[in-house]
């Protein structure tokens, strides 16, 4: 029997929480399970006292004249539509707003499989964009309004200050219509999964006097999801490229830091100074996270200015629409979190995850790791985010140079027991080895031996099957 009742909004759905606390029913698509013991209140974040951050002004970070529209559009997309909705918009223009694709009757189909739904989702975006293609060719062909109703007088008038040579055939034109997908479940998660860092990753931003709103940057590249994987390659709630994070973290056959978010914000926060040392204001600094630094430094030496949105009006070349809003988006996140109980009524958060650091100065199995634990996998794994699959599946082990995470409470004894562990001396694979020779691809190598390519690359710690060597070992699993 249900009788313990908890209502958290994080977005427009509830938790039913059974008494034990602990077993949600979740009436949404929230990813992940919540557990009413491990929530709390949220509470609005407080930016104030730090003028003596480095580029800090008491405007903040203020929406600067020109950038309202976009960040507007940003704070919609965070605040009203969901994953199962979005826009279709002007990617030049990002406020001129086409119409909303709603894809809730599609995903409300239990007996569609997730590819089919895929599959309806694009025909029903691409239908609307061939509609929306149509109407502004049409326009083109007008000099006047008179005449006009409904969805075409609303066009024209939403172009009304658009100063642009055929301006309705230039948005016909491929590359200018583009579909946004909503975000407010995704931000909501965020702002729950964000509590287990959040105070510490503020304390770590201060102890390089940077400006803590800075903080909320993976809500715009990750929501705070410990899962986040780009298609690109991209890893972490900053979502670091590979080349980027080993600039300032470990990433090898058995941890890849990006991956644990307090070492990924000791790397955010050194890479922030560095762009901000480099371009000299935040909002251009802020863009170089996505652009790069030396990228938008050349866009202020060609088009002679240090004023982020001349230079986003200008739009050309290899800034492109990514680039181009990410500043806008960071400000929208802000406000969104900031005001929270406005825009999403009660909001809670994941209670702070307090942990410390033990150097490996030893070989280190993740079986130890579990026994650790008392063996709860699920627990080491929880602390321990940067720990690779390889590792986990026993194909290697920590030596020194590495680190595990454990409770901060509990510290000491975790310590003791960890200095009371014998080190190992043994292989993780067990099976034969193989040294790559002239024309070897791994996908041959892994049929050749009847394995699998993904079992393969495990086992060998390799992240891209086309970076190998000639003369490389390889170990194959039995």
């Amino acid at each position: 029997m249900i009788d313990k009742i908890i209502f958290i909004s994080l977005i427009t759905f509830s938790y039913v929480l059974q008494a034990d606390n602990k077993t949600p029913i979740i009436h949404s698509d929230f990813h992940g399970e919540v557990n009413l013991d491990d929530a709390e209140p949220w509470i609005a974040p407080d930016y104030t006292q730090q003028e003596k951050t480095l580029g800090y002004e008491i405007s903040g970070f203020s929406v600067p004249a020109g950038l309202e529209e976009r960040v507007a559009f940003w704070l919609d997309i965070y605040t009203k539509y969901s994953t199962d909705q979005g826009l279709l918009h002007d990617s030049r223009y990002v406020h001129l707003v086409y119409e909303p694709i709603d894809f809730t009757e599609i995903m409300n189909q239990p007996q569609l499989d997730r590819k089919i739904k895929s599959k309806m989702r694009r025909k029903l975006v691409d239908e609307a964009k061939t509609r929306i293609r149509e109407r502004l060719k049409r326009l083109d062909q007008l000099s006047s309004p008179v005449g006009l109703e409904g969805e075409d007088l609303r066009y024209w008038y939403m172009f009304a200050k658009i100063d642009e040579k055929n301006k309705f055939k230039e948005a016909a034109k491929d590359g200018r219509l583009r579909f946004q997908l909503g975000q407010k479940n995704r931000f909501l998660e965020g702002i729950y999964h964000s509590g287990r860092y959040i105070k510490e990753m503020e304390s770590i931003f201060k102890e390089h006097h940077l400006p803590i709103e800075l903080t909320r940057l993976p809500f715009v590249e990750s929501s705070f999801n410990l899962n986040a994987r780009s298609r690109v390659g991209a890893s972490g709630v900053w979502q670091f490229m590979r080349s980027t994070g080993k600039q300032y973290m470990k990433i090898d056959g058995v941890v890849d830091e990006r991956n644990d978010p307090l070492k990924a914000t000791e790397a955010a926060a050194q890479k922030m100074k560095k762009n901000f040392h480099m371009l000299g204001n935040w909002p251009l600094a802020v863009t170089a996270y996505n652009h790069g630094p030396y990228g938008m430094r050349r866009l202020v030496n060609k088009f002679k200015t240090d004023n982020l949105v001349e230079i986003v009006d200008i739009r050309k070349g290899s800034f492109g629409f990514a680039s181009a809003s990410f500043y806008a988006s960071f400000l929208a996140a802000l406000e969104a979190e900031k005001r929270a109980e406005k825009y999403f009524g009660v909001v809670f958060r994941e209670k702070p995850m307090s942990s410390k650091r033990i150097q490996i100065n030893k070989s280190f199995s993740s079986k130890q790791l579990i026994k650790l634990f008392n063996d709860n996998q699920e627990m080491a794994d929880k602390y321990n985010p940067h720990l690779r699959s390889y590792f986990w599946k026993g194909y290697r082990n920590l030596n020194k140079g590495h680190y595990i995470s454990v409770p901060e409470i509990n510290y000491d004894h975790y310590l003791a027991n960890f200095k009371s562990t014998e080190p190992l001396k043994m292989v993780p694979v067990k099976g034969e080895n193989y040294q790559i020779v002239k024309g070897d691809t791994l996908s041959q190598i892994a049929e050749n031996f009847n394995i699998s390519l993904k079992i393969l690359m495990e086992a060998n710690g390799i992240d891209n099957p086309r970076r190998i060597r000639v003369g490389q070992k390889l170990v194959i699993p039995q």
